[in-house]
């Protein structure tokens, strides 16, 4: 129930930014809670067209999450994940981007919500210590500039400026990168 019910809160802002609604009815993916998934809030599994989310917090967060996901499952259905074929360094710098996008994407749609009543998803983005720089530019732009787009590049730059961020995306890629040589035996 409280899946649906996460469903049903992000479902207008989907239906405006219709790529995202598409995907989500085209795909089908499951949706899941999971008590206990390590240090990430939520994953998906494309290959088997899951996604899984936290239980662990609280609901504007998860819908938060949730829309990052469901950015990550848009990417994956247009073929923008990184291939096996690729170096590791360039495994990671491929993860980087799509972290980047995924993470300003989310932003520019909690804030579309937040403009049409709900703040509640914002809110919790924007305190999310691991993304609280990045919500604070893209929210600096919009109020500079009104303009999503603008401010949903600035926050993609944004997710580069910490090498915090960038060092603990690149050990997670590079362990996804060699799990995955080890699974189907590839010699890269």
């Amino acid at each position: 129930r409280e899946l649906v019910e996460i469903v049903g809160e992000v479902r207008p802002v989907l239906d405006r930014f219709g790529d995202l609604g598409a995907v989500l009815e085209r795909e089908a993916p499951e949706i899941c809670f999971a008590s206990r998934i390590g240090p990430a809030l939520g994953y998906l599994e494309a290959d088997i067209g899951r996604i899984v989310l936290s239980r662990a917090q609280p609901r504007p967060l998860q819908a938060g999450i949730f829309l990052h996901e469901l950015r990550h499952l848009w990417q994956f259905s247009r073929g923008s994940c990184p291939r096996d074929a690729l170096s590791m360094k360039e495994y990671g710098r491929a993860t980087f981007a799509i972290e980047a996008d995924a993470s300003a994407v989310s932003l520019l749609l909690a804030w579309d919500m937040k403009a049409h009543g709900d703040p509640s998803v914002w809110e919790a983005l924007a305190a999310w210590p691991s993304h609280q720089d990045i919500a604070a530019r893209f929210a600096e732009t919009m109020e500079e500039t009104g303009d999503g787009p603008r401010a949903t590049t600035a926050a993609f730059y944004q997710w580069y400026a910490s090498p915090e961020r960038r060092e603990r995306y690149y050990r997670a890629a590079c362990s996804d990168y060699l799990d995955r040589q080890d699974r189907s035996h590839l010699i890269p």
